[in-house]
C-alpha cells in the first residue's frame, strides 16, 4: 500500500458571521483507509459533521467575522496499483440498472445532457457501447478541450466548455459526465487528492482534482481526461451529479478566499510525518481527530 499525505489550508475573510459547509475529508471508499486525520480551526466553530445523500463527508462550520482558517491534514493508505481499467466492461441496459443509479443518467446543472444529445450521438454513436465509448469520450475531451488554468468561470457548464474548447479539470470532467449520460451510462463527477507518482512534474500548483467516473458492468471506473493514463495514489474525496454536489466549500454569505493550499504526496516507507510548524497553524486549535487505523470500509458511494 502507498501512504499518501493529504490535506489543505484555507483562509477566509468575512464581514459577518457566516455559516459554511466544507467537503475536504475523504468519504468512505473501499480502496482507501485513513490512518490518521486532524482538522484544525481558527476563527471558526465546527457545528457538526454529516454524510450527504451521495455519501460525502460534510463539515458544517460557522466562520467568525474577520479571518477564519481551516487546516485539514491526514494520511491515507491506498493500493500501489494504478486506476483499474476493465476494457471489456459492458454498458448495462437502462432497465437493468439499479434504481440508485438512475439519477446519474439525468441532466444536471453543470452537465446538461439534454442540450448535448445531438452532439454526443453525432460524435460517438458509431463507437461500440460500454468501455470503448466511454474511453472515446474521454479521449475526445482530452484532445479537444484545452486545459488552461484560469480560463474557467464558476458558472460554466459542459456545453459552455465544448463551445469555448477550453477549461480546467472541473470543466473537462463535466463534459465527460454529460456525454456519457447521453448514452444512458451512469456518470458522476468526482474529486480527489491526486499525488504526482510516476508522472513528470507539470509545474502546476497542487489543487483538488476533478474527474469523471462511469458506471459499467462491474461498477464505477475512472475516466480522467486530464491524463488519460491510469494514475497511482488517487484518494477519493467526494462525488455527485456535478460540481454543485462536491464543492470543497459552500459559503452562506460574503467571504473572500485569502489562502488556498492543497497537498498530496507519497510518504516514504521509513519516513514519519512531522507535526505542522507553529507558524503554519498559529492559534489553530485541534477540534477533531480520528483514532489511528480507522478503515473506511463502506461500499463505494
Amino acid at each position: 500500500m502507498y501512504r499518501i499525505h493529504i490535506g489543505c489550508h484555507l483562509s477566509y475573510l468575512t464581514p459577518a458571521s457566516t455559516p459554511a459547509v466544507f467537503v475536504v475529508q475523504p468519504a468512505p471508499h473501499p480502496l482507501q483507509t485513513l490512518e490518521r486525520e486532524r482538522l484544525h480551526l481558527a476563527g471558526a466553530v465546527a457545528t457538526g459533521e454529516y454524510l450527504d445523500s451521495f455519501g460525502n463527508r460534510c463539515q458544517r462550520l460557522t466562520l467568525a467575522p474577520g479571518e477564519s482558517q481551516l487546516r485539514y491534514d491526514a494520511v491515507a493508505a491506498v493500493p500501489e496499483t494504478p486506476d483499474a481499467i476493465r476494457a471489456d466492461a459492458r454498458a448495462v441496459p437502462l432497465e437493468r440498472l439499479p434504481a440508485s443509479l438512475l439519477r446519474f443518467t439525468l441532466p444536471s446543472r453543470y452537465a446538461e445532457t439534454d442540450k448535448l444529445l445531438g452532439f454526443a450521438w453525432e460524435h460517438f454513436a458509431q463507437v461500440p457501447a460500454g468501455w470503448p465509448r466511454a474511453r472515446a469520450i474521454c479521449e475526445w475531451v482530452h484532445r479537444n478541450i484545452q486545459y488552461k488554468p484560469g480560463s474557467s468561470q464558476s458558472h460554466w457548464s459542459a456545453a459552455d466548455s465544448i463551445a469555448r474548447r477550453e477549461g480546467v479539470c472541473r470543466d473537462r470532467a463535466h463534459v465527460v459526465v454529460a456525454l456519457a449520460r447521453a448514452f444512458n451510462m451512469p456518470a458522476r463527477y468526482a474529486v480527489a487528492y491526486l499525488p504526482d507518482i510516476d508522472v513528470p512534474d507539470d509545474g502546476i500548483a497542487m489543487d483538488f482534482h476533478a474527474y469523471a467516473e462511469v458506471w459499467l458492468d462491474g461498477g464505477w471506473q475512472v475516466f480522467d481526461p486530464h491524463d488519460l493514463a491510469p494514475r497511482k495514489g488517487r484518494v477519493y474525496i467526494a462525488g455527485g451529479l456535478d460540481a454543485a454536489d462536491a464543492a470543497f466549500a459552500t459559503l452562506y454569505g460574503g467571504a473572500r478566499l485569502t489562502r488556498f493550499e492543497v497537498w498530496a504526496e507519497r510518504v516514504a516507507a521509513a519516513a514519519s510525518l512531522a507535526e505542522p510548524r507553529p507558524d503554519e497553524v498559529h492559534a489553530i486549535a485541534s477540534t477533531h481527530e480520528r483514532a489511528p487505523s480507522v478503515a473506511l470500509a463502506a461500499s463505494a458511494p
